[in-house]
């Protein structure tokens, strides 16, 4: 089978698929820089008499780990908590990229595409959840 022939199958996206992944991607880096510069700024302004070395051995978001932690940092609008937030959108991003793609492989019936798109996600999912609380 040749590329040009009729029978060929291209694993390219339906053009309103690759729209909706970019502005997925997009959405997602805006919204995380926009929170993680607001977070860093104001967390600069609260501990600004603290050394670079000092900032980053203090592990600013390692408290708000949690959801309950998280919720309760943002209500009460601590920095910390903002970076955090900033950081698991930033995180989530790809995650909804390729979860939004395993979708359109599928409802296209390309089965392979989909695999390897549900694939990823599974690794992702076990890097985020499991490995990474394990190395906390």
């Amino acid at each position: 089978m040749t590329e040009n022939s009729p029978t060929a199958r291209r694993h390219d996206l339906p053009p309103d698929a690759y729209r909706d992944m970019t502005r997925i991607l997009r959405a997602g880096l805006i919204t995380a820089l926009v929170i993680l510069s607001g977070g860093v700024i104001a967390y600069l302004v609260e501990n600004g008499s603290l050394s670079f070395g000092e900032m980053v051995a203090k592990n600013p978001i390692l408290s708000y780990l949690g959801l309950d932690s998280l919720a309760r940092g943002l209500s009460t609008g601590q920095p910390e908590a903002f970076l955090t937030l900033g950081v698991l959108v930033l995180v989530a991003t790809p995650i909804a990229r390729v979860l939004t793609g395993m979708y359109f492989f599928a409802r296209n019936r390309e089965r392979e595409m989909a695999i390897v798109a549900m694939t990823v996600a599974i690794l992702l999912f076990v890097g985020v959840l499991v490995i990474g609380p394990f190395l906390r």
